[in-house]
């Protein structure tokens, strides 16, 4: 087994807090970017789906995978550009 820790948007009721998870990585099926709606921000973020069916928003992945999907797609927009359809930066 392989453990790796990632951070996870979870959203209980109106709150919504990030908490730190390990997961198995041999037990993820797919990582998909994302972009994560905040009150405060918009956010690059990761979709990620588990062999048990479960899927979670994940706002940071380890740099092992992160080296693989690509830099770009984690941490926060740069909203310069006023338009709904922002290429990921």
């Amino acid at each position: 087994m392989k453990f790796q820790k990632f951070n996870i948007l979870d959203t209980k009721g109106t709150q919504e807090t990030e908490i730190e998870v390990l997961f198995n990585l041999d037990h993820i099926i797919s990582i998909k970017p994302i972009r994560i709606n905040r009150p405060d921000k918009l956010l690059n973020g990761f979709w990620i789906r588990t062999t048990n069916g479960k899927k979670y928003r994940a706002s940071k992945i380890p740099d092992e995978l992160l080296s693989v999907i690509g830099e770009k797609y984690q941490g926060q927009v740069n909203m310069t550009v006023e338009s709904d359809e922002q290429p990921f930066q």
